[in-house]
C-alpha cells in the first residue's frame, strides 16, 4: 500500500509537469507563427524542447493554427493535446529574436517555464520596435526605391511613393490591432468579423489606387511610364516572400501549410490585379483609354549612384517594415547588399534569371548564417531584408496582367512558370546555404 501511495504522486508529478511543457509549447508556438517564423522551423522548435524536456511533441503547424499532442519520450504514457488559433500574423523581427532568447534560457536551463510564458506575454504586450509613422514612412520609401530598380526615372519614383504611401495608410486603417487572447470576448466576434473583411479589401484597393495614380499621371505627363508606376507604387501588396515561404514549406514536405500559403499569395495577387482591372473596366465604359501596365521601354533609368542610394533606403525600409530591432539594422544593408551585388553580376554575365536568383539567394543566405553563428541570434533576422529584393512577386503581377490586357495566354503562362521557377530557386539556394554554412540554431 505505501508503494502505491508513493507512486501515484509521481504519476501526478509528471502529468502535470507535461501539462505545463503542453502549455509552454503551445505558447511558443503560437507565438513564434504570430512572427513570421515558417511552420517547419516552429515544429523543429517545438520537438527539440520537448526532447531535452524528456518527452515527445507531435506538432501540426499551419500559418493559421497550432495542434499539439505531447507524450513520453517512447511515445508512451498520458497524452496531453492542444490547439490554438493564429488570428493575427505578421513579420516582426525584434519579437521573434526577444523569443529567442526566452528559448535558449530554457534550453539551458537559466529559467523556468513559469518564467518562460510569462517573459513570452511580456514580449507579445511591448510596442512595437518602430512605430506606425515610421514604418508608413519606410513603406513610402520603398515604393520610391522600387520605382528605381524598375528602372523608372525621378517623375516614377515620386508617383510611386505617394501611392505606396497612401496604400500603406489604408492597410493601418483597414486593419485591426494585433490581439492577444486575453483581449477577446464574445462580444467582439462580429467585430472582428468585419475588420478582416476589410482587410480583405486592402490588397483590391491598393491596386485600384495604383492603376488610378498612373492613369492620371499619364494625363498629366505624358512621358509617365505606368508600367514602372504601378508595380513599384503596389510592391508592399505582392506576396513574394508568402509564396517563397510556401514553396519551402513544401519542399520540407509542411504540405498543408505551404499549400496554404500558396493559395495566400494567389488571392493577393488577384486582389490587386481586379483593381488595376476595374480601372481598366471603367475606362472601357466611359470610352478612355487607359494605359498599358506591361508597355516596354528602352529608357536605361538612373545612374548608378542612385541605385546605390535606393538599395540603401530600401534596406532600411524594408529592416523597418520587419520591425528589425534597431541596433542590428546595419546588417540589412548588408545582406541587401550582398544579394543586389551578386544578381546584377549574375545578370551582367547574361545568366538566365532563375541562376541569378539561386546565386544572390545563396550568398544572402550564407550571410545570415554566419551572422547567427557570431551574433547567436536568428538567421531571419539577417536573411529576410536581404531576401525582399528577390523575392518574384512582381513575376506573378506581371503573369496575370498578361492575361487581362492580351489573353496572351502563352506569354502570361511563361511569366507564371518563370516566377515558379524563380522561388524555387530561392528555395534552393537557401537549402544549399543552409548545408555550407549551417546557422547552428533552428531560428
Amino acid at each position: 500500500m505505501s508503494v502505491e501511495l508513493d507512486d501515484e504522486p509521481t504519476r501526478s508529478a509528471r502529468f502535470r509537469s507535461r501539462e505545463e511543457l503542453a502549455d509552454y509549447l503551445l505558447e511558443i508556438g503560437a507565438t513564434l507563427a504570430a512572427c513570421g517564423c515558417p511552420s517547419y522551423r516552429l515544429e523543429d522548435v517545438i520537438r527539440l524542447i520537448a526532447d531535452i524536456e524528456g518527452h515527445r511533441a507531435d506538432p501540426f503547424a499551419l500559418p493559421t493554427g497550432l495542434f499539439l499532442r505531447v507524450t513520453g519520450k517512447d511515445g508512451g504514457g498520458p497524452q496531453v493535446q492542444r490547439m490554438t488559433r493564429v488570428s493575427d500574423w505578421g513579420v516582426d523581427l525584434a519579437r521573434l529574436t526577444l523569443v529567442d532568447e526566452v528559448f535558449n534560457d530554457v534550453v539551458d536551463r537559466r529559467s523556468t517555464i513559469e518564467q518562460a510564458r510569462a517573459r513570452i506575454r511580456a514580449i507579445m504586450r511591448r510596442p512595437p520596435e518602430w512605430s506606425t509613422a515610421l514604418v508608413l514612412a519606410a513603406t513610402t520609401a520603398v515604393s520610391g526605391a522600387a520605382a528605381v530598380f524598375f528602372k523608372g526615372g525621378a517623375l516614377e519614383v515620386l508617383v510611386a511613393a505617394i501611392v505606396g504611401a497612401v496604400i500603406a495608410g489604408s492597410r493601418v486603417v483597414l486593419s485591426s490591432r494585433v490581439r492577444t487572447p486575453g483581449d477577446l470576448d464574445p462580444g467582439l466576434l462580429a467585430g472582428t468579423s468585419r475588420r478582416n473583411a476589410r482587410r480583405l479589401l486592402s490588397d483590391f484597393l491598393g491596386g485600384l489606387f495604383a492603376a488610378s495614380c498612373a492613369w492620371l499621371a499619364l494625363v498629366v505627363w505624358p512621358q509617365a511610364r505606368p508600367e514602372v508606376i504601378v508595380p513599384a507604387g503596389a510592391i508592399a501588396l505582392f506576396p513574394g516572400m508568402t509564396f517563397t515561404t510556401g514553396v519551402a514549406e513544401v519542399a520540407q514536405k509542411n504540405v498543408v501549410a505551404g499549400g496554404a500559403r500558396l493559395i495566400e499569395s494567389a488571392v493577393g495577387l488577384l486582389l490587386i490585379l481586379f483593381g488595376v482591372a476595374l480601372i481598366a473596366g471603367i475606362g472601357d465604359v466611359v470610352g478612355v483609354e487607359m494605359p498599358s501596365w506591361l508597355a516596354k521601354s528602352s529608357q536605361p533609368g538612373l545612374s548608378l549612384p542612385w541605385q546605390a542610394l535606393a538599395l540603401l533606403v530600401s534596406s532600411i525600409g524594408f529592416g523597418a517594415v520587419f520591425q528589425v530591432p534597431k541596433r542590428w539594422l546595419w546588417t540589412t544593408f548588408v545582406s541587401s547588399a550582398a544579394g543586389w551585388i551578386v544578381a546584377d553580376v549574375a545578370i551582367h554575365f547574361r545568366l538566365p534569371g532563375h541562376v541569378a536568383a539561386f546565386l544572390a539567394a545563396l550568398s544572402v543566405c550564407m550571410l545570415a548564417n554566419a551572422l547567427a553563428r557570431v551574433t547567436n541570434r536568428p538567421a531571419q533576422l539577417f536573411q529576410l531584408p536581404g531576401m525582399m529584393l528577390l523575392v518574384p512577386g512582381s513575376f506573378g503581377f506581371l503573369s496575370l496582367s498578361e492575361f487581362l490586357e492580351t489573353h496572351d495566354t502563352v506569354m502570361g503562362t511563361q511569366r507564371g512558370f518563370t516566377m515558379a521557377l524563380v522561388g524555387a530557386a530561392l528555395v534552393i539556394g537557401v537549402l544549399v546555404a543552409n548545408v555550407l554554412v549551417p546557422s547552428r540554431k533552428l531560428l
